[in-house]
């Protein structure tokens, strides 16, 4: 009896599409290898967007109603979707995983909507935290209390280098695997919520402590983001 194959993940599905677009645009093949080698690479773009497509579905539903917030969630995600046909090559697995490259991207895009709009006031969040609260979707600040722009894939890679190492050396309660680097990426750039981060770095059975660390840590490195940030 033959057994169903286990289906893969997104993340497989990801490298393979970019192990298909990386192909398509090796110069070195002639006309027929090219002509395979893309329509392998629109085979698993294909593949990797109808995955994609009821993860967003079911994580990041569509609002409801008609209003902005339709028309913010409909014109952001379309861009992110385009962009990541174009740029899966970039997918960078080690990273992070697709949805929160996705939810990274995502969040750009709908500022860049709201600006273009000029829209000043609030709109409906078309995603929920752990506690199911909904999140303004004009929250685009790492950290909020720094006040400084939306986590640009720069502001990721200084969190990450953390040149002086001060993020990276602050810990909550002394734990080693909760310092204030691991969670500022927890939270901003893998997108989770308080209740995951607590769960996942076993901090505790509240967020409560750990969210007033994390306020504590954003009042007192302001000067320090500011300064590699914004010299």
């Amino acid at each position: 009896m033959v057994q169903n194959q286990p289906q893969p993940s997104l993340e497989e599905i990801a490298v393979r599409a970019k192990t298909a677009s990386i192909q398509a645009k090796d110069s070195s093949l002639n006309s027929t290898e090219q002509q395979q080698a893309f329509l392998e690479k629109q085979i698993a773009l294909t593949e990797l967007m109808d995955v994609l497509m009821k993860r967003i579905k079911n994580e990041f539903p569509k609002p409801s109603g008609v209003d902005a917030s339709t028309y913010i969630y409909e014109e952001s995600l379309q861009d992110v979707l385009l962009y990541i046909c174009k740029n899966i090559d970039k997918y960078d697995p080690e990273r992070g995983s697709v949805m929160g490259w996705v939810v990274f991207h995502l969040k750009n895009r709908k500022k860049r909507v709201i600006d273009w709009l000029n829209w000043k006031g609030n709109v409906t969040s078309i995603y929920k935290d752990g506690h199911d609260s909904e999140k303004n979707i004009l929250d685009f600040y790492c950290p909020l209390e720094v006040r400084i722009p939306l986590p640009s894939e720069e502001m990721i890679d200084f969190i990450k280098e953390d040149p002086e190492r001060l993020l990276a050396s602050t810990l909550f309660k002394n734990n080693p695997k909760a310092s204030f680097q691991t969670i500022l990426l927890k939270r901003y750039e893998e997108d989770k919520s308080w209740k995951e981060i607590v769960q996942e770095l076993e901090l505790g059975a509240t967020h409560g402590p750990v969210s007033t660390f994390y306020r504590r840590c954003c009042e007192k490195f302001a000067p320090y983001f500011k300064k590699y940030i914004y010299q």
